[in-house]
């Protein structure tokens, strides 16, 4: 039987295979008489001679030379040395700041290296031997060839967009090659086969005649995606609509169930913004919950603890991006979520021990302290980092996993959500499966008992404290991934977190997750009902009337507090 590394080694070398096998499969060379036709470009004497170029390329219909002919339409395509080159994206780089433009090869999309074979950047765009961009009826004919070509890409992603955006433009002349790609598709299984389906139905419609605009609006009527509601719209207002009543009934019903379909589409995106709001509102209610169950502490600088995680998360996210290899930046979440919870820890152990221990049983002293911890830390912030900054996400957390058209559920979302469901069973075991946990509820219940029985109390607070600020450093982890970050980002979740802990109950884990649960929800189930750019605020104000009437019926919350606080 294999081991479990072993296990993992294969897996590892299994994906690498893959890798490579599926990058030789789209890095074949271009057929040398399309190299030498596009740099032929640079002193091509007319349009007649360009547009030889063009139905060359048409021709050969390879969709790798997409990136050279659009720098060639931008103006960017330049020839050195023999060579054809393009600027590629804008990158981090050992040994520049803060980042720089990569020169890449036009065709392969190679990096162009220098005589040691160290990568050539540049730090500004340089046009040096740039071919001339085309003008007018030209760059519309090179950029219906581009359409053409990008139907072809190997990747599905860029053939997918290629696909809708002829649908969006109606391109009556991609028709064909879209027709002979669904049969493929149809015959291979293809998951495009549905978007082709329905760019040449919305092609039809437009261009169609009676029958095979029926056709187009009853297939269209199946598909009910946002694209085929819009060109059903259109076409109820085209000419033609009101003389066909076949026709017209049709549209209708197409338009009737696209609305319907939207409908439930907007309630479950509602339901998965609900539900990752929810998970960031109870990791960080959790560490609050269980720092006022403990100590009466009131924490005005809980929401600074989330912001240190935040910029932490920076750190090693721009750490990684300057002194690690390009392919290890997308693993740096391995890094940043220890490193949050650690630096928060500390911070909120330093405050512990050097001002909140000295201020408790005078709850209003703390909540002051509390406070100006919070400003000083801000602050403290800001002169470091400055004002607004932006996280960049790991690759594999870019996009979105469709489930159906237009039912899209973005994986920074899907991560936020599974982590932080992982971050409360962690802690639910920590609480309830270990020592630190059994004294942690000891000194909740029972404080003095606790301390006759040898219990360290103050030990007990102080890693309480820690470990609840940590907490608050992991919510910050998950923040930056759908959201800027400033000094000031914690003030905008403190609030709500304290609700959570009001409506759920001092130091009860079940309550805080429950709450939390239900606060998230009601907030992105009333924010579209208001509409409009004070939405966020309206919502935000009903969800506290609802809170203040569910007080007066349950003043305790949904699970009353047991321990030193039910009497206090």
């Amino acid at each position: 039987m294999l081991s479990r590394p072993a296990v993992v080694l294969a897996l590892l070398a299994l994906l690498a295979y893959a890798s490579s096998a599926r990058a030789a499969a789209t890095t074949q060379p271009t057929a040398p008489a399309i190299i030498d036709a596009l740099k032929s470009l640079k002193t091509a004497p007319d349009q007649a001679a360009r547009q030889k170029v063009y139905d060359l390329v048409a021709k050969e219909g390879d969709a790798r030379l997409v990136p050279a002919l659009r720098a060639y339409r931008d103006g960017s395509l330049m020839l050195r040395d023999d060579r054809l080159v393009r600027y590629g994206d804008r990158v981090a780089a050992p040994g520049y700041a803060p980042s720089v433009l990569p020169l890449l090869d036009a065709l392969t999309g190679a990096p162009v290296v220098g005589p040691a074979g160290q990568p050539i950047y540049a730090e500004k765009v340089d046009l040096t031997g740039a071919l001339r961009a085309p003008r007018g009826v030209e760059k519309s004919a090179l950029n219906d060839l581009l359409a053409g070509l990008s139907l072809n890409d190997p990747d599905p992603l860029k053939r997918k967009e290629a696909i809708l955006a002829a649908g969006d433009r109606a391109d009556l002349s991609l028709l064909a090659p879209l027709k002979l790609q669904l049969e493929a598709a149809t015959a291979d299984g293809d998951d495009l086969a549905v978007d082709l389906r329905e760019t040449i139905a919305r092609i039809g419609l437009a261009h169609g005649d009676g029958p095979a605009r029926l056709a187009a609006a009853r297939e269209l009527t199946e598909i009910r995606s946002s694209r085929t509601l819009a060109s059903l719209q259109r076409a109820r207002d085209t000419t033609g609509y009101a003389d066909d009543a076949e026709l017209r009934a049709a549209i209708d019903a197409g338009i009737a169930a696209g609305q319907r379909y939207q409908s439930q589409v907007r309630m479950v995106h509602h339901t998965f913004a609900g539900l990752s709001l929810a998970s960031i509102l109870v990791l960080l209610a959790l560490g609050l919950s269980i720092i006022f169950g403990l100590m009466g502490v009131i924490n005005m600088a809980h929401g600074e603890f989330m912001m240190i995680g935040a910029f932490t998360t920076y750190v090693v996210a721009e750490s990684f991006k300057r002194y690690a290899s390009p392919g290890a930046f997308d693993y740096y979440p391995i890094v940043a979520i220890p490193a949050a919870f650690t630096v928060a820890a500390i911070v909120g152990l330093l405050c512990e021990l050097l001002v909140i221990r000295h201020l408790y049983g005078r709850p209003l002293e703390t909540l002051l302290a509390t406070w100006g911890i919070s400003l000083v830390l801000i602050q403290t912030v800001r002169s470091v980092f400055g004002d607004i900054l932006s996280v960049t996400p790991p690759g594999w957390m870019i996009g979105g996993w469709e489930i159906a058209h237009d039912l899209v559920l973005p994986l920074n979302r899907v991560f936020i959500i599974v982590f932080c469901g992982i971050c409360i069973g962690v802690v639910w075991l920590i609480v309830n499966r270990t020592k630190l946990g059994l004294l942690l509820r000891a000194t909740t219940q029972n404080r003095d008992m606790a301390g006759a029985l040898g219990v360290a109390t103050r030990k007990v607070d102080a890693l309480t404290f820690a470990f609840g600020a940590g907490l608050a450093g992991l919510a910050g982890v998950v923040v930056p991934l759908f959201d800027k970050i400033n000094p000031q980002m914690g003030q905008g979740y403190i609030v709500d977190s304290f609700m959570v802990v009001v409506v759920g109950g001092v130091g009860q884990l079940a309550g805080v997750i429950l709450a939390g649960g239900g606060l998230g929800f009601v907030n992105k189930y009333l924010e579209p009902l208001f509409g409009g750019t004070g939405s966020v605020i309206y919502g935000k104000i009903t969800v506290l009337a609802l809170i203040i009437l569910f007080l007066q019926w349950r003043p305790s919350g949904l699970f009353p507090p047991k321990g030193r606080l039910a009497d206090a």
